[in-house]
């Protein structure tokens, strides 16, 4: 990959190539590349990636140091929510901002694997991937209008979406969105809406 070869033995000649992988420009990139999309969108504006990868090469790799350019960064604090939410997130967050500590009947580990995360299971090595084009499917927006049909079914008593909405969506809850819970025929219907509008699937 570096176009050089390694003398030493065993576990020594695994130790030296991967201090070569570590230093390596295009690791420090990969890495920053990494973090920027995460928390700044899936298409991160270049030069935070640039930043980050030069505070990853100016400090050997030290994490802490690179975490805290990332929260220097002003690209990481938009206003508006730029990442579409995975499974997981959207599930914490929905039974978050809908104040329920469990999901009833309903089994945690069936919940992810029917919205196409399967807890601790990625499938390969690299993780899940962390972009809109893979859980943003229409098939997966069914799944999970489905599901938050089934979490707002027994909170519409006690409920109200038009109260909540804005309290766990203070920066980004479009006039639309609003307009759409304040005019659902149900309180349960309501939350529902709340939990699958576009302010809410992103984060």
């Amino acid at each position: 990959m570096l176009g050089k070869r390694y003398p030493q033995n065993g576990e020594e000649q695994a130790r030296a190539a991967l201090a070569d992988f570590a230093h390596a420009p295009t690791t420090a990139t990969h890495v920053a590349t990494k973090l920027a999309r995460h928390f700044a969108g899936d298409d991160p504006p270049p030069a935070m990636i640039a930043r980050l990868a030069k505070s990853f090469a100016a400090n050997n790799g030290d994490l802490p140091t690179l975490y805290r350019t990332l929260i220097a960064s002003s690209e990481a604090w938009v206003p508006t929510p730029t990442k579409f939410k995975t499974p997981w997130e959207w599930t914490i967050s929905a039974l978050r901002g809908t104040g329920r500590r469990d999901v009833g009947a309903l089994q945690i580990a069936a919940l992810q694997t029917q919205l196409g995360q399967r807890v601790w299971k990625p499938g390969t090595p690299a993780g899940w991937d962390d972009v809109a084009a893979s859980w943003a499917a229409s098939d997966a927006l069914f799944r999970r209008v489905e599901i938050a049909q089934r979490l707002a079914a027994p909170l519409g008593q006690t409920l109200d979406a038009r109260v909540v909405a804005p309290r766990i969506m203070p920066a980004s809850l479009s006039a639309v969105a609003a307009e759409q819970i304040a005019r659902s025929e149900s309180p349960a219907g309501a939350i529902a809406l709340m939990l699958v509008s576009p302010d809410f699937l992103r984060r």
